[in-house]
């Protein structure tokens, strides 16, 4: 889900030609496929014969009186991101991996009817090599490197300071508090009474879109948490995993910085549970680093529990799409059902209280995700989409909030349908209570539904 950050400046933008996106460009070649000018190629860099672009998030932007491709990384391995002619893109949808190098020159010389072209596509594959653009031997080392060299850090940095919210502690609070104070109003208009100091949910599920959009409802469900500083308190946090393209899970050893200070991670519960999950557990760590979902939680944790010792176990969850093309259920998945029993041993072998928490949101529908626009029949519709699936995990159903989604093959793209499903199976609450539904529309047709929620023990 986007955050809503400030659009990219073109300083941050780099051309393959190194040239910064706003400068001054060249007459395109005459060809069909315009190409940007290349350097020559080492020819003992071998290219692979079949290239393929790898999952990256490409999109049109207009700059000054260019029309460009914004190519940025979820992975974050590219350093930067790369702005291509908007006449590269039909180049960029032959690089499936099906066709070879060879073919794809034979068919920009077909189509510019100049030889030079089969030179300038080689030139241009080897530009995004050198880019990490492709799936290759090449991206393989780099993203490798990248894995091991974040692995070793002990601090997870907060990246999204004087974006989303803001940096300076001072402010900070005034800004959570803000949103408090709407939560206390949300919950005296539901005629619910404020909980004890010593109030310990057994699970929560907490939004995870731009507090400056979500802050009250985020704020609601800690509202369910007690503010007394003993005894410590393990947050066992299921995250969304936004750039997790191919896995189900990403694990870290990190502490969580926040501008209150950092949160320690349970070191031992997460060594422990990746020993059970094997290899997959830091196969993707990397995506933590940029990742939202638990940097927004970390800083409601901090502010409500003040001083209260807090250890972190800190799990990315991806999608269930691939299973459910398989027509397979998360119980058939090994390494997902490895880590939901192996959070469930820690939990009952190591000592101190446990919350569970989901940071997930709901349905992400609209033009921004290749919807038509909304309106007030289609949001009913999806609203009554979304609260059939929460009802069922109200309940404590697991495989029905599963279930509730599959059977209408994820239409409404819930992202939170992985980190729902692993808190329910974890914690296996009793029924719960629905403390707020709401859909937060933007100005482009588009909306994304969140709730909060709480389970008793």
């Amino acid at each position: 889900m986007p955050i809503d950050p400030p659009n990219p400046t073109p300083s941050r933008i780099v051309t393959p030609t190194g040239e910064p996106a706003g400068g001054s460009s060249a007459e395109p070649p005459s060809a069909r496929i315009v190409l940007p000018p290349g350097a020559s190629v080492d020819e003992t860099d071998p290219l692979p014969e079949y290239p393929s672009l790898r999952p990256l998030e490409i999109v049109p932007v207009r700059d000054r009186d260019r029309d460009l491709l914004l190519v940025t990384d979820p992975l974050g391995v590219m350093p930067a991101p790369v702005a291509l002619p908007l006449e590269a893109l039909e180049l960029l949808r032959l690089l499936d991996g099906s066709v070879s190098l060879n073919d794809l020159a034979a068919e920009v010389v077909r189509g510019s009817s100049d030889l030079r072209a089969a030179g300038q596509v080689r030139d241009f594959v080897a530009q995004l090599d050198r880019m990490l653009m492709l799936d290759s031997p090449r991206f393989e080392r780099a993203y490798a490197e990248a894995r091991v060299s974040y692995h070793r850090l002990e601090i997870r940095q907060a990246t999204l300071g004087d974006l989303s919210y803001p940096e300076d502690p001072s402010e900070l609070t005034r800004f959570l508090d803000q949103h408090f104070a709407e939560a206390e109003r949300m919950r005296s208009e539901a005629g619910e009474a404020p909980v004890a100091a010593d109030a310990a949910p057994r699970a929560l599920l907490v939004p995870h879109l731009d507090p400056r959009r979500a802050g009250a409802a985020i704020a609601r469900a800690y509202l369910e948490l007690g503010t007394a500083t003993e005894p410590p308190l393990r947050v066992v946090l299921f995250g969304v995993g936004h750039a997790l393209l191919q896995g189900r899970l990403a694990l870290t050893r990190k502490h969580f910085e926040t501008p209150f200070g950092r949160i320690d991670c349970d070191l031992p519960f997460v060594d422990a549970v990746a020993a059970a999950v094997g290899e997959p557990a830091y196969r993707e760590e990397l995506v933590h680093r940029d990742e939202h979902s638990i940097e927004f939680q970390a800083l409601y944790l901090r502010r409500r529990c003040g001083g209260r010792r807090l250890r972190l176990v800190p799990i990315l969850c991806g999608g269930f799409h691939g299973l459910l093309e398989a027509g397979r259920t998360p119980r058939e998945d090994e390494a997902f059902e490895a880590l939901i029993q192996a959070v469930r041993d820690q939990a009952e072998r190591l000592e101190g209280a446990t919350l569970y928490m989901a940071s997930a949101d709901l349905s992400h529908v609209g033009t921004r995700f290749g919807d038509p626009a909304l309106d007030e029949r289609t949001l009913g519709e999806v609203e009554t989409s979304d609260r059939a699936a929460l009802e069922a995990a109200r309940t404590g159903d697991a495989d029905g909030w599963y279930g509730a989604i599959a059977a209408h093959q994820d239409s409404t793209r819930v992202c939170g349908w992985a980190a729902i499903y692993a808190m329910l199976r974890c914690a296996a609450p009793e029924p719960g209570r629905l403390l707020c539904y709401q859909q937060s529309k933007e100005g482009d047709g588009s909306a994304v539904s969140v709730a909060a929620m709480a389970w008793s023990r």
